[in-house]
């Protein structure tokens, strides 16, 4: 059997839209086959088909070694022998590690869950995987690098001929995806086939085997890795070739706009740090995940207590009690997680980029649907948001799509300041370009961003400076025209250079 799994002539249409159109593709057994296309190509839709959460259309075919493929949820597909890493993480946060990793296939002994065997189970497999983590703690308390872990050791312990792998190291560090790898190469020596989403092309080369490409829910082809080059790929993607991967605009740097100044958070995971970002400037803040870069814009944000520092915006002292405070002084904060703390997924895009500055949709008094609409309508163009239409619901949308509108929220605030923490995670390649040019033009209008990423080569690309922090505090600053990936490196690791 050459193939272990086969979709042929698969469509999907949800209301106002075609997300899949007749694509196809071809898996083979212990091969990792790279699946790739820009956001609402349809990548994502086609997986949830295959995972039993969408139905595809009347028509076509789906093949599971060789016997026709059709299940009604997720568990019938772990029960034949697919599972999924999902790209938006679904852990029960009130429940334990170990709870988590064997939910619906519990470990039982006469009848009754063997919680001792499933936690001995748990901390092998956490070991294998190297997280740092107790078997026994809750989600609610771990980071999002640390549930994206514990989802990728609950799909390598299901005994599954295929896994999805749906951009399953967007947020861990490079040491945690050099263990996955090692992971995904031992399932390939098993004959198990991985079918990898990934936006980030080392990762497609370094990996995987073969590729698929789709755009704009169709089939554009397939081939051998080894036979394609990253601009071939892309211009697959994209349908155009794109030679400026990170575009720089020019800007005038201008006077110092925010400062946080020797801020220390009350659970002591930012100890004593200080950053100042200028008018038409954009400051990069990298380092590992777990450096407390997130940490320290959410303390400044008023979405943690800070028991130390002050915040300076425009000159003028700001005390931050809620992220409140800090919005009416003209300061945005685009955040990590954007399905937890970024959006309503159950509204519409209308309903989402209004929530932050509704103050400027009023008429008499009044919210005006119109002026919403009008607002949503110049940022879906704007920003290329792929939607029907604004009234869309966001949940709907797909997560490059669900990015673009959390900034369209911010920007229709009009602030001074943007704050975003891994603003292109999950978005591909010409999505991140857009949102690169939308940054530099930001810039240019003598706004000020602060921007957090894990991707050096995006901080060296974009920014203008690069602070870098290491365990809570600030290991170093590097400025463009001393940029390099082993500097930047060694300060995140703490080393000294």
């Amino acid at each position: 059997m050459e193939y272990i799994l086969e979709l042929k002539d698969i469509s999907k249409t949800f209301p106002g839209v075609k997300a899949l159109d007749h694509v196809q593709l071809q898996v083979r057994p212990g091969e990792v086959h790279a699946l790739m296309g820009e956001n609402g190509a349809g990548k994502s839709t086609l997986m949830k088909i295959l995972m039993g959460i969408y139905k595809k259309d009347p028509g076509g075919e789906i093949l599971f070694n060789g016997q026709p493929y059709d299940v009604s949820n997720p568990k019938e597909a772990i029960d034949t022998g697919v599972a999924m890493i999902h790209q938006e993480l679904n852990p029960i946060y009130d429940m334990t590690v170990y709870e988590n990793i064997f939910v619906g296939r519990e470990i039982r002994k006469h009848g009754i869950v063997d919680k001792k065997a499933e936690i001995a189970e748990a901390q092998k497999l956490i070991d294998q995987c190297g997280l740092h983590v107790s078997p026994t703690n809750t989600l609610r308390g771990l980071t999002v690098a640390q549930c994206q872990l514990i989802e990728i050791i609950k799909a390598i312990s299901v005994d599954a001929k295929v896994i999805i792998m749906d951009e399953p190291t967007a947020a861990i560090t490079d040491r945690e995806v050099e263990i996955l790898f090692g992971h995904i190469r031992r399932l390939k020596e098993q004959g198990v086939a991985i079918i990898y989403i990934s936006h980030r092309m080392d990762e497609i080369f370094s990996i995987c085997d073969r590729v698929t490409v789709y755009r704009d829910g169709q089939y554009v082809g397939s081939g051998e890795t080894k036979d394609l080059d990253e601009a071939q790929l892309i211009k697959m993607m994209v349908g155009r070739e794109i030679t400026d991967v990170f575009p720089k605009l020019e800007a005038q740097i201008g006077d110092v706009v925010f400062e946080a100044k020797h801020i220390v958070r009350a659970d002591n995971k930012v100890k004593d740090v200080s950053i100042s970002v200028r008018r038409g400037e954009i400051l990069g803040i990298g380092g590992l995940v777990g450096a407390g870069r997130s940490e320290l814009v959410e303390g400044i944000f008023g979405m943690h207590r800070i028991s130390g520092g002050e915040i300076i915006v425009k000159g003028e002292s700001v005390h931050v009690h809620s992220p409140k405070d800090i919005i009416q002084k003209g300061v945005a904060l685009v955040t990590e997680d954007r399905k937890g703390t970024g959006l309503n997924l159950r509204g519409t895009i209308n309903d989402n980029i209004a929530v932050v500055a509704i103050n400027k949709l009023l008429e008499h008094g009044l919210y005006s649907k119109k002026k919403a609409r009008n607002a949503s309508e110049e940022y879906i163009d704007k920003l290329k948001i792929k939607t029907p239409s604004s009234d869309q619901i966001v949940g709907d949308l797909s997560g490059g799509n669900q990015q673009k509108v959390v900034i369209a929220k911010w920007l229709l605030s009009e602030p001074d300041v943007i704050i975003m923490d891994e603003p292109t995670r999950g978005i591909d390649v010409g999505a991140k370009r857009d949102i690169y040019l939308l940054i530099g033009s930001l810039v240019q209008q003598g706004k000020a961003v602060i921007m957090i990423s894990s991707e050096i080569p995006e901080l060296m690309g974009v920014c203008d400076r690069i602070a870098v922090m290491s365990e809570g505090v600030l290991s170093g600053e590097v400025q463009r025209k001393d940029f390099s990936q082993e500097r930047i490196m060694a300060l995140a690791s703490a080393i000294e250079v």
